[in-house]
């Protein structure tokens, strides 16, 4: 609860909160690869199926626009500075009133023998109901 209290901002009319990491980013390794390999497995075939593909661009387009995303330019990496790379993938739900396509994070993805972005952070309370 301090690392909310103590990060807890309120910009653009929504509060934005710091990541609770419990190890330091230096811990995580640069999983590019990975994340790459991710992409060529699930994100190659969108292009056949071109509804999926423009769902999957503009859901992308639309994290970016509310700052949920950042893209990183090859010019923009620091060597210096850890960074970890989200794979991610499109989950269609067809019936859906709201949004049909989704996009899922992997956090728990990782390196062999390496750290992932989950293992570095608090885990948050159990909101699931008691049976």
């Amino acid at each position: 609860m301090n690392i909310f209290k103590e990060t807890v901002q309120y910009n653009n009319n929504r509060y934005v909160v710091e990541l609770p990491f419990r190890k330091h980013w230096n811990e995580l390794s640069n999983n590019i690869s990975v994340a790459k390999q991710r992409f060529r497995v699930y994100g190659e075939g969108y292009e056949e199926i071109k509804p999926l593909y423009t769902q999957y661009k503009e859901t992308i387009q639309d994290y970016l626009n509310q700052g949920i995303i950042e893209k990183v330019n090859d010019t923009e990496i620091n060597v210096h500075k850890p960074m970890y790379y989200l794979p991610h993938q499109a989950i269609k739900k067809e019936g859906r009133v709201t949004t049909s396509t989704r996009i899922v994070f992997d956090a728990a993805s990782h390196q062999a023998n390496e750290l992932s972005l989950n293992d570095c952070l608090w885990p948050g309370p159990n909101l699931n109901p008691n049976l």
